[in-house]
């Protein structure tokens, strides 16, 4: 039996500076990566941390019960009480994250539930990602260009986008706030000595980047 892996995303579809261009759109291509996963044990928490625009968005799966939406009073920019909240409504054994801009292959949650039953000692792992520089404007699904990210332990280089850990009591996202809130949370599974591995063949794909007008 499959390890039951839960996909957090957190959802502010209003706009800030830097935001990415055509949300609602990219929302729901998101969304679908998820549908699309030839995983079966699997939810998606959507937590919309006081969107309006999500809720009513978000609607439109209320049919699918491997989606869940959770609706939280608006938290400050980049803090970490959103995906902490999805963590902790989250029914999983397994947990990773999917932005609402980005989207992943069908094979992603596969091969994340494999790494964890193959190697049975470890809490958390992390992998390559894609950057997508350019996608075909009518057809968001279409990469017109993208560069394989070498992801490393750095500042910098990892967010939690590259990682999925098993749930574990001594860890969450509390006080892991501003724009390096990814690496707050990822250094306290270092810090903590929570054994990690690199594993390939995961399809995350990276679409969201800081003043570009293409993603």
């Amino acid at each position: 039996m499959h390890t039951k892996i839960s996909v957090i995303m957190a959802s502010y579809l209003g706009q800030y500076t830097h935001c990415a261009d055509d949300r609602i759109r990219k929302f729901h291509r998101a969304v679908n990566s998820f549908v699309k996963q030839n995983y079966q044990d699997k939810e998606l928490i959507i937590v919309s941390d006081g969107c309006s625009l999500t809720i009513k968005e978000a609607q439109k799966y209320v049919g699918n019960p491997d989606i869940k939406l959770h609706a939280i009073e608006k938290q400050p920019q980049f803090s970490g009480n959103v995906r902490n909240y999805g963590c902790n409504v989250a029914t999983g054994d397994i947990i990773c994250y999917l932005d609402t801009d980005d989207f992943i292959g069908n094979n992603h949650l596969n091969q994340i539930g494999l790494s964890f039953e193959y190697h049975n000692g470890i809490d958390w792992i992390y992998f390559d990602d894609n950057i997508i520089y350019k996608f075909n404007p009518t057809d968001l699904n279409m990469v017109l260009s993208q560069l394989g990210r070498d992801v490393k332990l750095s500042f910098g280089s990892i967010g939690t986008s590259s990682i999925a850990h098993k749930r574990m009591p001594d860890i969450n996202w509390i006080g892991c706030n501003g724009y390096g809130h990814d690496w707050t949370f990822i250094k306290r599974l270092i810090d903590l000595n929570k054994p990690n591995i690199k594993i390939y063949g995961c399809q995350y794909n990276v679409c969201h980047i800081p003043n570009s007008v293409d993603c």
